[in-house]
């Protein structure tokens, strides 16, 4: 007659969801000591199976591909704040293995190490010459115009904030660690139509990066502004829809912007 009931599925389920801002900001805290998502599970009293479904359930992306994004931040960080060597960055940023920090990263920025560091003022001023642009359109391969949506966004800004770069897109997952689908760099207007979406489920990111003389904030962006669309964006069903994003101060438990965003930038004043 001791013996408690155990909580049903949906009370666990309210329990990880209420405990998510402490579980990223924990993850945040212990990425250099390279923990695992099974350590973390049992950090926090949870099987790893059933951390690791509740936890992509819940954010949109997994608690693998969370971590190593916060480790390609690290490292970013390392390159460029502190002017580290490539091989000490990835070791900063928990990384044992060169060759592995070096794939991870260049599959997350389109850029190896060597060629971020490298590129840094080439990358500068292609935004210092698009901030004198109203819109540039981040390029992506349009599909056949049968199977294509198109969406209207409206993003809007905290009182202050005026000149600088906005950079929206369409991703398949809620960190910013891989090329969108479909992008905008917004300078002179807050307003954009996309058109040749592709049909699926994507989640619609945007961040403000301030107009500055200092080329390493247009690249380390953990105190830029952001904001995103809360719920999933599915196209057909979707189409012609107008969307709201408002943009705020970052918060802790954010995933880092891992995407080079001049890079997409400069690729696509290129095609």
């Amino acid at each position: 007659m001791f013996n408690q009931k155990p909580p049903d599925l949906s009370e666990r389920r309210g329990v990880v969801k209420d405990r998510i801002p402490e579980i990223l900001v924990y993850m945040q805290e212990s990425v250099t000591q390279d923990i695992t998502v099974e350590e973390t599970a049992n950090r926090f009293g949870y099987s790893k199976y059933h951390f690791s479904r509740e936890f992509k359930r819940l954010t949109g992306f997994s608690a693998a591909d969370y971590m190593s994004s916060l480790k390609v931040e690290l490292a970013k960080q390392a390159l460029l704040r502190n002017e580290q060597s490539v091989t000490n960055s990835g070791f900063d940023a928990g990384y044992s293995s060169v060759g592995t920090f070096s794939t991870t990263f260049t599959k997350k920025t389109g850029l190896s190490p060597r060629e971020y560091k490298q590129q840094v003022e080439a990358l500068y001023s292609v935004a210092k010459k698009c901030e004198e642009t109203p819109t540039t359109v981040v390029g992506h391969k349009h599909p056949l115009a049968s199977e294509t949506s198109r969406c209207f966004i409206s993003v809007h800004y905290p009182e202050g904030y005026q000149a600088g770069i906005t950079f929206v897109g369409l991703f398949k997952s809620p960190i910013p660690n891989h090329r969108p689908v479909a992008g905008v760099a917004l300078t002179k207007k807050n307003t954009h139509l996309f058109e040749h979406i592709p049909n699926g489920t994507f989640y619609l990111l945007a961040c403000f990066i301030e107009r500055t003389f200092n080329p390493l904030r247009y690249f380390v962006l953990d105190d830029c502004l952001r904001g995103r669309v809360q719920r999933r964006i599915h196209f057909p069903q979707d189409h012609d829809q107008t969307f709201y994003i408002p943009l705020r101060v970052a918060l802790p438990e954010d995933p880092p912007i891992v995407v080079n965003v001049l890079k997409l930038l400069a690729d696509s004043l290129k095609t």
